[in-house]
């Protein structure tokens, strides 16, 4: 397989920015000026010894700053503004999220993330610094997705957003009443939201309301010039956020890309479309 120095520097970028690290501290450690760092960013990197070095100071393997195999993250930010970049050059999306997808909740959305992920991180100033680097990763990748012209399927949960209903847009059980309400409230704002969406999707997206129950797993297929990659994360940005544990995957392994398109496929077969998902959510609100 043959090595895409841009891409490279593309991983060098996602891993700086999601473990919160300033660019002259990494050229500091490297041994580079700072506009050296952003060339190497920008442009690529060709140097083996160098990315042995950029590996031991962002802490990761030298296989996943070069993309042999699957690449592994257990930082969400890191996930997140990988996702960033590959939608960044994808002429095609597919994403399977739980409940739904981050790109189609309303405008206030990132404000009630925020809250949820403050609630469950309370007391854990290592955990709500990674939340604050992926609400940055996760806001330029819903301005970008505003800005750009692509085909996206979107399937979501109607389980999901059922459960999200009845529990409402919270961060920890323990909430007052009156919080509870609100939050609930809120769930109904984004189940409407999402009904419209369906109704009257935005031009190149289709929407997909999965009755039956879902895959444990979110994911991702993209594609674009460079071929199709498929991302898979256990981060959930939902109600009970959790964007603190677990390893999220992107891969372009064939075998393991035509799995996720044949998963998509069926989701996709199964899904409520157009006016029905719309009358099946509007119903669930009711």
């Amino acid at each position: 397989m043959a090595l895409d120095p841009a891409e490279i520097g593309r991983r060098l970028r996602a891993h700086r920015i999601g473990a919160g690290l300033r660019p002259e501290e990494v050229a500091a450690r490297l041994g580079i000026s700072r506009a050296a760092l952003y060339n190497y960013e920008k442009e690529g990197v060709t140097r083996l010894d160098l990315v042995e070095g950029i590996a031991g100071v962002l802490g990761v393997s030298v296989g996943n700053l070069l993309g042999i195999g699957t690449e592994h993250h257990g930082e969400a930010a890191v996930f997140f503004e990988r996702l960033f970049q590959l939608e960044a050059e994808a002429s095609r999306i597919l994403a399977y999220f739980e409940p739904s997808s981050h790109l189609l909740a309303s405008p206030a959305y990132a404000g009630r993330l925020a809250l949820m992920l403050r609630e469950s991180l309370e007391g854990d100033a290592e955990g709500l610094a990674a939340a604050e680097r992926t609400l940055s990763a996760l806001a330029k990748r819903r301005a970008q997705a505003g800005a750009s012209r692509r085909d996206v399927i979107s399937i979501v949960s109607l389980p999901g957003l059922a459960a999200m209903l009845r529990e409402g847009l919270v961060g920890r059980e323990g909430l007052p009443p009156e919080a509870l309400a609100e939050r609930r409230a809120f769930a109904a704002e984004e189940v409407a939201h999402l009904a419209r969406l369906c109704a009257d999707p935005p031009l190149g997206v289709a929407i997909g309301v999965l009755e039956r129950a879902p895959p444990s797993q979110t994911f991702q297929i993209l594609s674009g010039p460079k071929g199709t990659v498929a991302a898979a994360s256990p981060f959930r940005l939902g109600h009970r956020p959790n964007v603190t544990l677990g390893v999220a995957t992107i891969t372009a392994d064939p075998a393991a890309v035509a799995l996720y398109e044949r998963l998509a496929e069926r989701l996709w077969a199964a899904s409520l479309k157009g006016e029905a998902a719309a009358r099946r959510l509007r119903a669930l609100l009711g």
